[in-house]
């Protein structure tokens, strides 16, 4: 539209520089500017018509289609207080929170209210770990938000059901194909995965192995070895990860077959020598050769707790007990991870360590540690506790920070606490006996969190 666009320009410009073209305007605007001598005023009588025109000059729409209508959804409303919450926890912008509430209402038969889900689709647009659970209590409405606004599109109703999803789907739908066939039909999953295996890009075959992870069985053998020579570093450490998981494999004898002639004790010294590799990758060699053998092959050398205390030679201790524990938790040995975390109780692999222990000895390992470490180096060690956590551990670390004066890494390890101990432990007297006038900040949030969340559990039950 000429006319408008030389309005827009004159305007831009300013009326000094740039006088607006009478001839370039409809004949109903023509006439209207021609009786004023101002140029601005000119410019402003043409802008008010041609904006009323812009806006409302428009031949009527013909042959309109409604929209459909989302599929009906019968079940409840979250109870008003929940409701309430919601918006608190919406304008309060608490994303750890928020999944735990979505999470707990995903167990229920409620569902969030309308007039909620756009704000809640932001939320679940930059943070991917709400999408699953708001997904589930969205709905059929948030199927239907989710196919009319792309950047929704994680809450629009999967395919997954669908006969070539494994082929057209996207990475999420895949993913999740992959994992619930691996739990129904096996045999078909793994046929799926091999058959496209060769042509997925480097960071989707690693993806797809994380999905495996938590089915593979020794049948995966064969398919895991073949990964261990893929060109991505990524591939072959999930791999490689992966065939640890598995007892006896042909993978695990040949690692130990060849750790075997580079170890030897000798008294209260263990001896392990670094092999010689052809880029004089050595150590990274051994540290492979360590994580991949099975740990009953140090048997022949004394118990783990003996062991891991030995003086070593030969090669860097902290090379050879950082391989052990990559073994333990890829074995889930627990004899081993308890071993390694006595031997360095404040070392870096003692919170994923933690994780390979059942519950009872993971509280009461960490019972230990606390007697055991600075209160600064636990307080430290909190924060990279393995989650989820158990009613005893949450429970000990509770008891803990009930015990501790004001600091600053305690302050800032009470955080962790309020927000990952179970639901089982919201009741601890931390959130139920009333604080003192003296309390400090920290000691409050802590016990508001911990009631905020058990009062959540409370309105949805």
């Amino acid at each position: 539209m000429k006319a408008w666009e030389d309005l827009v320009g004159t305007a831009l410009l300013g009326t000094r520089r740039r006088t607006l073209d009478p001839t370039a305007q409809p004949a109903a605007v023509q006439d209207l500017v021609a009786g004023r001598a101002d140029p601005a005023e000119q410019l402003l009588a043409a802008a008010a018509v041609l904006t009323a025109y812009r806006r409302a000059g428009r031949h009527a729409l013909h042959d309109v289609r409604p929209l459909p209508v989302a599929a009906p959804d019968d079940r409840p409303f979250v109870p008003p207080l929940a409701r309430e919450r919601l918006g608190r926890l919406l304008a309060a912008s608490h994303p750890d929170l928020l999944l735990e509430w979505l999470g707990i209402v995903a167990g229920t038969a409620y569902r969030v209210p309308p007039e909620t889900l756009p704000l809640l689709a932001e939320a679940a647009r930059t943070k991917a770990a709400l999408r699953g659970p708001l997904a589930a209590v969205a709905g059929p409405i948030g199927a239907w938000l989710g196919q009319r606004n792309p950047d929704w599109a994680f809450l629009a109703a999967p395919a997954e059901e669908q006969a070539d999803v494994w082929q057209y789907g996207s990475l999420a739908q895949r993913r999740r194909w992959l994992a619930a066939k691996l739990a129904e039909d096996p045999q078909a999953a793994r046929a799926a995965l091999a058959t496209s295996w060769k042509s997925e890009p480097a960071d989707v075959r690693a993806d797809f192995l994380g999905v495996l992870a938590g089915h593979v069985r020794p049948e995966d053998e064969a398919f895991l070895e073949a990964a261990l020579t893929d060109r991505a570093a990524g591939v072959r450490e999930q791999a490689a990860d992966l065939l640890g998981r598995l007892p006896g494999t042909r993978y695990g004898a040949g690692m130990a077959e060849r750790l075997r002639p580079l170890v030897r004790r000798d008294k209260r010294v263990l001896t392990v020598e670094v092999p010689q590799g052809e880029r004089g990758d050595g150590t990274v060699r051994l540290r492979t050769l360590v994580a991949a053998a099975p740990l009953s092959f140090w048997a022949e050398f004394g118990p783990p707790a003996e062991v891991v205390r030995m003086t070593v030679e030969g090669c860097p201790a902290s090379v050879l007990r950082d391989s052990w524990a990559t073994a333990a938790l890829r074995q889930r040995d627990e004899t081993w991870a308890q071993a390694l975390i006595g031997a360095d109780p404040g070392g870096r692999t003692t919170p994923p360590l933690l994780g390979v222990l059942s519950p009872v000895s993971q509280a009461a390992t960490v019972g230990h540690l606390i007697s055991r470490l600075p209160v600064e180096s636990f307080a430290r060690l909190v924060h990279e506790l393995p989650r989820p956590w158990t009613k005893e551990l949450g429970t000990a670390l509770l008891d803990w920070v009930a015990r501790q004066d004001d600091h600053r890494l305690v302050s800032h390890a009470a955080v962790v606490i309020a927000r990952a101990v179970p639901a089982a432990c919201l009741r601890h007297p931390l959130a139920t006996t009333r604080l003192t006038m003296d309390a400090g900040p920290w000691r409050r949030a802590l016990t508001e969190t911990l009631n905020f969340r058990r009062e959540m559990y409370e309105e949805l039950a």
